[in-house]
């Protein structure tokens, strides 16, 4: 019965690790001027200056993170853009960060489009993928984080930028 036990916390750590914290808030961008940099777009009702786009994914803005959720209830980053595909494009896209980045269509990061996924590695230039969200334009995506729920952030956030593995297009 403990090995039972042992396998099911090492598999819910395992697991969790997909999205988890990448790190604390950095000193370029507390949380509530982070959550502040959130709100703007909310007032605005425009993310993207694509209405199509725009009616999709500002409801999603503020939706709490839940690893393994793909709903407005709760999300993870896969679950978020999932289900913004399905919504918006009717469209399957890989539920996991590792299987969205094998497939698509390689994008470079000076052709990025409303609507590519951008993706981004624990390890930096590594080869873990395990982050994903969606570029909003402007040089921002959108996305699932754990401490913030689906926000918003600059592509050149001082943290992200460093992480930043790839892009792939599947529209």
């Amino acid at each position: 019965m403990t090995h039972k036990w042992l396998i099911i916390i090492a598999s819910i750590g395992i697991f969790s690790i997909a999205c988890a914290p990448l790190r604390p808030l950095g000193p370029d961008m507390n949380l509530s001027a982070r959550t502040a940099a959130a709100q703007k777009w909310i007032d605005s009702r425009n993310i993207t200056g694509i209405s199509e786009w725009d009616n999709v994914l500002l409801p999603w803005l503020g939706t709490p993170y839940k690893y393994g959720g793909n709903t407005k209830r709760g999300t993870d980053c896969s679950g978020f853009v999932s289900s913004v595909y399905m919504e918006k494009e009717r469209m399957s896209v890989p539920r996991t960060t590792k299987d969205g980045f094998k497939n698509g269509k390689s994008v470079d990061r000076s052709s990025l489009v409303v609507g590519d996924l951008v993706f981004f590695s624990r390890e930096g230039r590594g080869n873990k993928v395990n982050h994903v969200g969606i570029y909003v334009g402007d040089g921002n995506f959108m996305h699932a984080s754990t401490s913030l729920g689906v926000t918003i952030t600059p592509l050149d956030d001082s943290h992200w930028k460093t992480l930043y593995l790839g892009a792939r297009r599947y529209l």
